[in-house]
């Protein structure tokens, strides 16, 4: 079986008659999907196969908070663990106030802020919904909502090196250590 890429061609149509995942362009045959090429009875046909890894219930996944609602957090998805490249088109996922950990939380903006990078779980698969109830969850990295430099943890709390403010976040274990 041959791995064919959208436009690569496969065949002309005096060879074959074109099935599922091909177009035609001036009498030859063209893979539409990015798949394996299958032929039955004289049709030919391209088996899709996903380049673009699901997110599951239960993945551990990488993101940015782009914004921060009364009860909602919405992170833009980058990286799924386990997974050696970056997540591509997949959309926002939500993060609710009591997703955020197993304590009462009244503000959440005082757990994460906009443009903080958390690794979350994946609690459910519609509508991409997450936690940061684990102590390996949390912001993972901040920067300072007054200068913008990069937070550094001091206990539970962080701290700016350049202004010297001092804010709130749900930290995960591994907050600042370049892993996750």
């Amino acid at each position: 079986m041959k791995f064919v890429m959208p436009g690569d061609k496969i065949g002309c149509k005096e060879e074959f008659l074109a099935g599922e995942g091909i177009y035609e362009e001036n009498g030859d045959l063209f893979a539409a999907v990015a798949g394996k090429v299958v032929v039955k009875d004289k049709v030919i046909s391209v088996e899709p196969i996903k380049i673009i890894p699901e997110i599951e219930k239960g993945d551990v996944v990488l993101g940015r908070i782009i914004d921060v609602r009364n009860s909602i957090a919405l992170v833009e998805l980058s990286r799924k663990k386990g997974l050696d490249r970056d997540l591509k088109n997949m959309g926002l996922a939500a993060l609710h106030i009591s997703n955020v950990q197993n304590e009462y939380l009244k503000d959440l903006s005082s757990a994460v802020r906009y443009m903080d990078i958390i690794k979350a779980r994946v609690i459910e698969k519609e509508g991409l919904k997450l936690s940061t109830q684990e102590d390996e969850m949390g912001v993972i990295k901040a920067i300072c909502s007054i200068c913008k430099h990069e937070m550094f943890r001091d206990g539970d709390v962080l701290k700016c090196p350049n202004c010297g403010n001092v804010e709130k976040r749900k930290l995960s274990s591994d907050y600042g250590k370049g892993e996750w």
